[in-house]
Formats: C-alpha cells, structure tokens, sequence
C-alpha cells in the first residue's frame, strides 16, 4: 500500500473541472480500465487491445507484470454514476489539441501510458449503435521535466501515516 500519502499533486489542467450536465467530471478516478477478463466475463469473447494489456505490456521491461498494474487515472476522460441506476458511464471526452494535464511527481513514479483503444468515447464500443473507435483515437505528448531547485525550497517528501498502534 502507499501508506496514505500523497504520490502526485496536479499543479495545471487545461480541462473543465464542472461537472456535465449528466453529472460526468473529467479525469477519472472512478472507473477502472477495460480488460480481456471483463470483455471475457461480457461476452465469452477474448480481446487484447485493453489499456490493461497495454499497460502490462509498457511495465514488462522493467520485470512487472499484469498484477503490478494497480489503480490508474484515466486523463481526459468523462465518466460518473447515474445517479438514479447508479450505473457507470462514459461521455466523450472535450479535450482538443493543446489541452494537457500537469502534475508534481511527490515520490519516485513509474508512469505508463496506455491512449484509449475506444478513442475519446464519443462512438459507442458495445451495443446496438457500436461503431469503430479508431478515428477517434488521437495521439498523446509526454514531457518530463527537472524541477528547478528553487520551487523545491520548504518542500518536504511526502512521509506515510503513522498509527500509534496496530488496528488489529
């Protein structure tokens, strides 16, 4: 477990941060990732191109595997509960070219990657009205930068939460 503490703190978002008026927000840390054991689970069917199977595939040169792909944040992405079915649902997503996400890493991060296979949601993946994704589908930049040592001035690392005694 992380121990409760902070791993990144977002510090620019060129995104809305008011809900839609289906009460959808961006960024989402609601859902999880599409994943063959679900579209298994759906359909009986077997399918590879997931953000989980990408994302496997980015952390393997570093010896990870799949059950090392733990919670993710799916940027640029609209989704919410419906709040009478309480139901989970995606709306495509408003970003454009020149949108971007910017974050603090608090603690040594590796970060992988995985663009959407569904493109940014606005054609449905399943159902009646399915259509392909791909055209939709756009390309994704990635800058990392040093921190310049004056902004770290008073900065301290992020320290996991104590309990004065075991919970046990």
């Amino acid at each position: 477990l992380p121990y409760l503490r902070p791993i990144l703190t977002f510090t620019n978002d060129t995104l809305p941060r008011a809900p839609t008026a289906s009460g959808g927000r961006c960024h989402d840390l609601l859902g999880s990732r599409c994943d063959p054991y679900l579209y298994k689970l759906q359909n009986a069917s077997e399918f590879n191109l997931t953000c989980h199977n990408n994302l496997a595939r980015a952390i393997a040169p570093y010896h990870l595997t799949e059950f090392d792909v733990h919670d993710v944040l799916n940027i640029f992405q609209i989704t919410g509960l419906d709040p009478e079915n309480e139901i989970y649902f995606t709306e495509p997503s408003p970003a454009k070219k020149g949108d971007f996400l910017e974050f603090f890493a608090e603690i040594d991060l590796l970060c992988a990657i995985s663009n959407c296979p569904g493109g940014d949601l606005s054609i449905p993946g399943r159902g009646p009205d399915r259509g392909d994704p791909l055209p939709t589908c756009k390309p994704l930049g990635i800058e990392v930068y040093d921190v310049d040592p004056a902004l770290l001035e008073g900065w301290r690392s992020p320290e996991p939460v104590q309990l004065s005694a075991s919970v046990y």
